[in-house]
């Protein structure tokens, strides 16, 4: 699936010492463009800036971030795939870009995951289940009582997104099921899910918790593998649905056929940042977990997780063409 032992002849050129070490005789370093696939503002771009700014301190090379937004994240992918594979545009994929786009879209320019090299995968932003505190339910199994005895209506932030993919896995994963509502964010579904037109509403935890500590909505599990750092005392899916995981996490990407030196100079440097106690603090203020994953887990990670997703995309009848 990964076409990443091969090696373009301008790519075996590059120094091993291009990354990270200032070009001589130019008056300063050279930059490495940065891509980004979602507009400004945004929890991705947030977390992905975080990471632009450390990385320039670790490489000790500026990183220049540029939001190539459209098509799901796949403007910004394919320009980093099409790339020349000299370390010098990179991107920062989202797990939908990665994992979704061949499923949802049978229109691609280019191969998510045969035409990007992986190198680490770097944070994490998990969902939240919500309800309402008005309601019974207050854990997952309350919920799935829910949802098999009675028809019950789920919310989305959109048809297609992750999170509507992670409410699909739910509902199919506990034997129920769900007419989805598609909104345009919480801005449109909280008020819904207040008045009880809909009885489940899954978001980011950037967009959800502030409405939860509000106590506006009542957080009933959140979708990560391991519990959040952030709310330790609410559990995740996965202690009543075993196995279970759904977040959107962020990696970073560069063009098929890096030399070894620069992928591992690379790496080497990502997982150094995530692990770095003030990028931590600066992440989890942003509700993202990091993870500092290697290019081989994050390989794996892939694979894993693409087996798990295309089955879920398809089964909902979900096509972006």
């Amino acid at each position: 699936m990964f076409g990443l032992g091969l090696c373009l002849a301008s790519a075996q050129a590059v120094p091993a010492n291009a990354v990270g070490t200032p070009t001589q005789g130019t008056g300063g370093p050279e930059t490495i463009r940065l891509l980004i696939g979602l507009p400004p503002g945004g929890g991705v771009d947030q977390v992905s800036r975080i990471f632009a700014e450390a990385l320039t301190q670790e490489l000790s090379k500026p990183l220049h971030v540029e939001n190539r937004t459209g098509a799901r994240g796949n403007v910004a992918a394919e320009e980093v795939a099409r790339a020349a594979p000299d370390g010098n545009t990179l991107g920062i994929v989202t797990s939908t870009t990665l994992l979704l786009s061949r499923h949802l879209s049978r229109q691609m320019g280019y191969d998510p995951q045969a035409d990007l090299t992986p190198i680490s995968r770097l944070a994490g932003l998990p969902f939240l289940v919500l309800g309402t505190p008005g309601q019974a339910v207050r854990t997952i199994g309350d919920l799935a009582e829910l949802l098999k005895a009675r028809p019950s209506t789920c919310g989305t932030p959109g048809a297609g997104t992750a999170q509507h993919l992670a409410l699909e896995l739910l509902v199919r994963s506990v034997g129920a099921r769900c007419d989805f509502v598609h909104f345009r964010g919480a801005a449109g579904a909280v008020p819904e899910l207040l008045n009880g037109s809909i009885q489940v509403y899954v978001h980011s935890a950037v967009i959800g918790l502030p409405l939860v500590r509000e106590g506006r909505l009542r957080l009933l599990a959140v979708t990560s593998r391991n519990r959040s750092a952030l709310f330790p005392e609410t559990p995740t899916v996965a202690e009543t649905v075993p196995g279970f995981e759904a977040e959107t996490w962020l990696a970073l990407m560069g063009p098929r056929g890096l030399p070894e030196a620069i992928l591992a100079r690379l790496e080497a440097a990502a997982i150094a940042v995530a692990r770095d106690a003030v990028v931590v603090q600066r992440l989890r203020a942003l509700s993202a977990e990091p993870i500092a994953g290697s290019r081989t887990e994050l390989a794996a990670t892939i694979r894993a997780q693409d087996s798990i997703w295309g089955p879920v995309a398809r089964a909902a009848g979900l096509t972006t063409d």
